[in-house]
């Protein structure tokens, strides 16, 4: 079994990155689909998500609030997507 590993990266080279797969950073820090709108927060509908908070995660061009609670559901659906089984 293979190991996750987080790298911490700084809110420049995240907003490298996140250009490079056609997202955007607005002036105040807001990430910004390919159309230019604001991407909602999944936890926190009532929030946008921020280059501070912000994770893209590996394998996906998903972008996700960095919390433990966001990054636990995003990997238990890419198990369940994937049909893979966890140990008991």
């Amino acid at each position: 079994m293979s190991n996750v590993v987080f790298e911490e990266l700084g809110e420049k080279e995240k907003s490298l990155l996140l250009k490079a797969f056609d997202y955007d950073v607005d002036d105040k820090g807001y990430i910004l689909d390919s159309s230019g709108q604001k991407i909602r927060s999944e936890e926190n509908h009532y929030s946008f998500l921020h280059i501070k908070g912000a994770g893209l995660m590996p394998g996906s061009l998903k972008v996700i609030d960095g919390t433990p609670t966001a990054i636990s559901k995003f990997l238990r659906e890419r198990v369940e997507e994937n049909g893979c089984n966890t140990p008991d």
